[in-house]
C-alpha cells in the first residue's frame, strides 16, 4: 500500500502515533471492504452528514446518471477522512464544513484543482453567491463547490408572542429590543419549592462571535497572528452573554437544556425552539424543515438584531475532490449536478440554507414555494445577507485546538469559576502561547 509521503507529514503533525497507527489499520479495513464498481455502474463515495436531503440528491442525479452510483458515507470528520487518504481508498467526492479545514487541506495539496474542469464540465461558479468565495478559491485556484449558504437569523414564536401580549419583532428591534421582549416571554414556575424554567425567551448557540461583533470586537488580527478575545470589545460582548443567562435568565443554562424539551435527532438544542420552549431562537434557515414538521408550531423570521455592528454568522461549506480520487470524471459530473437547476430548486424547497446560485430563475424558484404559501419572507434570507460574516479562525492555529481552549475556559465562566473578564484573558493568553509555538515551529502547522 503506497501512502503519499507529504499526507503521512500532515498526520503525523495532526494526530499522536497511536492514533496514526489506529487510521492506517482503518485504511487497510476499508480498502478491503469497499464495494467494487461492476464494469457497467461506477460507484462513487460522498463523505457528507445524513441529512434528510441527500436521499433525494442522490436520487434525482442517478436517474440522470444510471451508470453512476452514489453511496452516502455519513461521517465526515477531518480525521476520517486523513485516514481513508492514508489507506489510498480516498472518497470521491469530501466535505469541507469550515474554513479552516479547507485551507489546511489545500495547504496540505490535498484536493484536485477544480479550475481546469469547470467550463468543460459546465459547472456555474460564476454564478455562486460573492459571500461564498471563501469557500471557493485557494490562492486563485477553485477547489471547493459550495451547495448552500446563509447568515443565522432570528426565528420567533407567533403563539408564544400573542401569548404574552408581546408585538412580533419588526424592522429595526435591537438586542434591546429583543431581550426586553425576551425577558416577558421567559416562564418559571415553583414546583415542589424548586424554581424551575418552564420556557425561554431565546436560545442561541455557544457561538461567541455573536456577542463579540455586537460590540466591534474580532476573535483575531487580521493577519490571525494575534487572539483579541482580552480587548475591551471582547470582553464586552461576553459580559453580555452571561448576563443573558446568569443575571437576566432569558437565555437557558447547560442543565436547563437538557430538562426543558426532549433532544435527539437532527437539530439538537434547537428543538427548544421547535418545541415552544423558546419563544425566540438564532439559527441558520436549515432548521427549517424541523420547524415545519413541529405540530402546533406557529413561526416566523425576523431581522438580525440591529445596534452600532450588525454582523451575523455567515454559514456554509463546500464539497471538494482529492487528488487521489479513483472517479475523476463521475465526482466532477456530481458537482455539475449539486449546481444544477434541480438540485438547487429541492435546496429551496426543502429550505436547506439558501441555494448557492443567485440567478433569476434559481431566485424565482426559492421566493415562493406553493407548498408553504404560509411562509412569506424568503426574500428576508437574501436581504440579511450584506450582515454576513464567516466564523473567525487562524491559520496559525487549528480550529479544534481553538475550540478547546475556549469552551474550557467557558465552561468555567458558567459554573462561575472565574468572571467573564478572567475567562477572556485566558482564552487570549493560552490561543496565543499555542501560535506563538505554532509560528516558532511551522511543523505544528502542517
Amino acid at each position: 500500500m503506497k501512502i503519499n509521503k507529504a499526507l503521512l507529514t500532515f498526520i503525523k503533525g495532526t494526530l499522536p502515533v497511536a492514533g496514526l497507527v489506529l487510521l492506517i489499520v482503518l485504511g487497510i479495513y476499508l480498502s478491503t471492504t469497499a464495494k467494487p464498481s461492476s464494469s457497467k455502474i461506477t460507484n462513487i463515495r460522498w463523505v457528507v452528514d445524513p441529512h434528510p436531503i441527500r436521499p433525494t440528491t442522490i436520487a434525482f442525479f442517478e436517474k440522470k446518471n444510471p451508470d453512476i452510483h452514489v453511496i452516502n458515507d455519513p461521517e465526515a470528520t477531518p480525521q476520517r477522512l486523513l485516514t481513508q487518504l492514508a489507506g489510498n481508498v480516498p472518497p470521491d467526492i469530501m466535505t469541507m464544513y469550515t474554513l479552516d479545514e479547507l485551507d489546511k487541506f489545500a495547504k496540505n495539496n490535498l484536493l484536485l484543482d477544480l479550475t481546469p474542469y469547470v467550463k468543460k464540465y459546465k459547472i456555474p461558479v460564476n454564478e455562486l453567491w460573492p459571500q461564498l468565495k471563501p469557500y471557493i478559491y485557494y490562492k486563485g485556484k477553485i477547489v471547493g463547490i459550495p451547495e448552500n449558504g446563509g447568515n443565522m437569523y432570528m426565528f420567533y414564536n407567533k403563539k408564544l408572542f400573542r401569548q404574552a401580549g408581546v408585538p412580533y419583532p419588526k424592522e429595526g428591534w435591537t438586542w434591546d429590543d429583543y431581550v426586553a421582549a425576551a425577558k416577558k416571554l421567559t416562564i418559571y414556575k415553583v414546583i415542589n419549592g424548586r424554581k424551575i424554567a418552564i420556557q425561554k425567551g431565546m436560545y442561541i448557540d455557544n457561538i461567541p462571535c455573536i456577542f463579540i461583533w455586537k460590540y466591534g470586537g474580532r476573535f483575531f488580527s487580521p493577519d490571525g497572528e494575534t487572539c483579541l478575545m482580552d480587548s475591551i470589545e471582547c470582553k464586552q460582548g461576553i459580559q453580555f452573554w452571561y448576563d443573558l443567562r446568569m443575571k437576566y435568565h432569558v437565555l437557558p443554562t447547560g442543565e436547563e437544556t437538557g430538562s426543558m424539551a426532549s433532544m435527539g435527532g437532527y437539530g439538537g438544542a434547537f428543538l427548544l425552539f421547535a418545541q415552544s420552549k423558546a419563544a425566540m431562537v438564532i439559527t441558520g434557515r436549515y432548521m427549517i424543515p424541523q420547524f415545519r414538521v413541529q405540530k402546533g408550531l406557529e413561526w416566523d423570521v425576523a431581522p438580525y438584531p440591529r445596534g452600532k455592528y450588525t454582523v451575523a454568522p455567515f454559514l456554509s461549506k463546500c464539497y471538494v475532490i482529492p487528488k487521489t480520487c479513483k472517479h475523476k470524471e463521475a465526482a466532477l459530473k456530481f458537482l455539475r449536478h449539486i449546481l444544477g437547476r434541480e438540485n438547487q430548486k429541492l435546496i429551496s424547497d426543502y429550505a436547506d440554507g439558501l441555494p448557492a446560485r443567485n440567478s433569476p430563475q434559481i431566485i424565482k424558484d426559492y421566493i415562493y414555494n406553493p407548498k408553504y404559501p404560509n411562509e412569506t419572507k424568503n426574500q428576508l434570507f437574501i436581504d440579511e445577507l450584506k450582515f454576513g460574516r464567516d466564523i473567525e479562525w487562524s491559520p496559525y492555529i487549528s480550529g479544534a485546538d481553538q475550540a478547546a481552549i475556549t469552551n474550557a475556559e467557558l465552561d468555567k465562566m458558567w459554573l462561575r469559576d472565574q468572571t467573564p473578564e478572567a475567562a477572556c484573558n485566558n482564552i487570549a493568553k493560552k490561543i496565543n502561547e499555542v501560535i506563538r509555538r505554532n509560528l516558532a515551529n511551522p511543523n505544528f502547522l502542517k
